[in-house]
């Protein structure tokens, strides 16, 4: 966090609708879900010429197949673009408070919601990036050894399974919970990583992103290592993820319920291997 004293925010609401009748509200939805939908097709096109079929740690290695700039170029494109996909759909409520709210402090407003959006939008996808290029290293890791070191097999055969009970406890977790709280509420965010200019809109997305991965690392981490970054699985998860973050808001109820579903979905395909595959092809 930021030693400075952030910019004061005018008074605001201490909720942001998603679906506003105003004009910024309006403008920024009609464009989040625009930029999502076109991410979404970008990702339907991408994906079968990057991953091949499969459930299993290993399956995303055909995509994550080496450390040269290209491969990792190459997974980081489909990465981002996933991620928008996504994620900006959720992103709904913070984007209007943003312009909403925190771009009157800027001595142009009109400036700062044109040009600071964009830079917003940027930090937050780069945090993702760095998430990603994580998720590359270790899948990259985990499939070298993995093919290697034959004892190691037997890991591989349960790691999407333990992944799923890591990301259920995680749900649980201080830490998540600390990180949902800032992702739900734009007022209490931005009062606290305000910052005045271009420069100070792409910090905020940044700091705005290092909380949202905080909040859906793990999901993430499910999406990679145990969907393969399939579609039907995407889609799944961004539902979850916004209805935690937009319709849902945090509350302790669901977190736990997601947390259950994981972990019982992790134990059982532990036991039952094939269950992922199963689900995989009845989406």
């Amino acid at each position: 966090m930021s030693h400075e004293h952030p910019a004061a925010l005018p008074d605001a609401p201490a909720t942001t609708p998603v679906f506003t009748s105003d004009r910024i509200g309006l403008t920024v939805t009609v464009i989040l879900l625009s930029a999502a939908a076109v991410a979404w097709a970008t990702t339907f096109y991408l994906m079968p010429l990057t991953m091949s079929s499969g459930m299993s740690m290993m399956g995303v290695g055909a995509l994550v197949s080496s450390l040269s700039p290209t491969s990792v170029g190459l997974f980081e494109l489909v990465w981002v673009i996933g991620m928008a996909a996504m994620m900006f759909p959720a992103m709904i409520p913070v984007v209007i408070f943003y312009n909403r709210i925190a771009t009157k402090i800027e001595a142009n407003p009109a400036l700062a919601r044109a040009v600071g959006t964009p830079l917003f939008l940027l930090g937050y996808l780069a945090t993702y990036a760095a998430l990603g290029l994580s998720v590359y290293v270790a899948v990259y890791l985990a499939v070298t050894y993995f093919a290697v070191i034959p004892a190691l097999s037997p890991v591989a055969a349960v790691a999407p399974a333990l992944v799923l009970v890591a990301a259920g406890l995680y749900q649980l977790s201080p830490l998540k919970s600390t990180c949902l709280s800032h992702c739900v509420s734009p007022l209490g965010f931005f009062a606290a990583h305000s910052h005045r200019g271009l420069l100070g809109s792409l910090r905020m997305g940044l700091s705005h992103g290092k909380y949202c991965v905080g909040c859906c690392w793990a999901y993430m981490l499910v999406m990679a290592a145990v969907a393969v970054m399939s579609l039907p699985f995407m889609l799944v998860l961004a539902a979850v993820i916004a209805l935690e973050k937009v319709i849902i808001r945090g509350a302790v109820w669901f977190t736990r319920a997601v947390a259950a579903g994981l972990i019982i979905l992790g134990v059982v395909s532990f036991f039952v291997p094939g269950v992922l595959g199963l689900l995989s092809a009845g989406l």
